[in-house]
């Protein structure tokens, strides 16, 4: 099993929309490594639903541009209705699109390309490089926030999903593949062996913790199967779903403080430039 685009809803969208408050900081933070100046013209790869995208547009100006491409249609139209209702129209747009393709762009059309939160998710990371560095002008960055394999088990959730994955029945029919972070991730130094085979630059690497609090433990498993697009639960069979939902919300729960469920994990983020 690999992971699917097609489990999608609006229903999702909607949620990851509300709860992506992380993801959205994360997204700046990163952005705020580079120091885009006003008038640059940028690609947001997996927008979602838009809220870093339309924070870039502020920080590009009126003389900039921003595109925002997600595979997710759902995705996309909400993106598309946000935009549509504030000031950054037309110099902001969303599509439907994935990070292999970019044949929609000319080359060297872009001075910065955002793959905030996504990297990990895409099934062919050395074609997708391969399309930055087409789309980037000389001197054009890329920006990426990404999960490495090697730390996806320090994190809250790891700590919380094995004990409950290895009690009967999902122990038997659990299956992690339905999930491309387990089953497809790439480590730091996978990841920047691919980064130079695309004869990108690296300009700076840094593995950040991040610590957010959720309110309760169904709160954090929305989230957790919004930010997969449908696939979180989608690990054990459709029968045990409903139970695996109660019984994870259960254990976060059981986490709970004074000020909520304290959520760590860890990422790599990293800068690269076309020379």
């Amino acid at each position: 099993m690999t992971t699917s685009f097609t489990h999608d809803s609006s229903r999702l969208a909607e949620t990851y929309d509300r709860l992506s408050d992380s993801q959205f900081e994360g997204g700046r933070r990163l952005v705020d490594r580079v120091a885009l100046e006003a008038g640059s013209r940028v690609l947001d790869v997996g927008c979602g639903t838009g809220r870093l995208a339309r924070w870039i547009a502020e920080r590009v100006g009126p003389t900039g541009s921003v595109v925002g491409i997600d595979p997710l249609a759902e995705r996309i139209a909400i993106a598309r209705a946000r935009g549509e209702a504030d000031h950054h129209a037309p110099r902001i747009a969303f599509d439907v699109g994935q990070a292999e393709d970019l044949g929609a762009f000319p080359d060297e059309s872009f001075d910065f390309v955002c793959m905030s939160a996504v990297f990990h998710w895409l099934p062919d990371k050395a074609k997708a490089l391969d399309e930055v560095r087409r789309v980037l002008r000389p001197g054009g960055k890329l920006g990426v926030t990404t999960l490495p394999r090697e730390l996806m088990g320090a994190g809250t959730v790891a700590a919380v999903l094995a004990p409950v994955l290895g009690l009967s029945p999902y122990v038997e029919r659990a299956d992690l593949s339905a999930l491309a972070i387990a089953s497809r991730g790439n480590t730091t130094t996978e990841i920047v062996g691919m980064l130079l085979e695309s004869r990108l630059e690296l300009v700076e690497l840094h593995i950040n913790t991040r610590l957010r609090s959720r309110p309760t433990g169904d709160e954090v498993v929305d989230f957790l199967e919004a930010s997969s697009f449908g696939n979180f639960l989608r690990i054990v069979p459709e029968e045990l779903r409903a139970s695996l939902r109660v019984d994870l919300s259960a254990a976060f729960d059981a986490r709970r403080g004074p000020e909520g469920i304290a959520m760590r994990d860890y990422g790599m983020l990293f800068v690269a430039t076309r020379p």
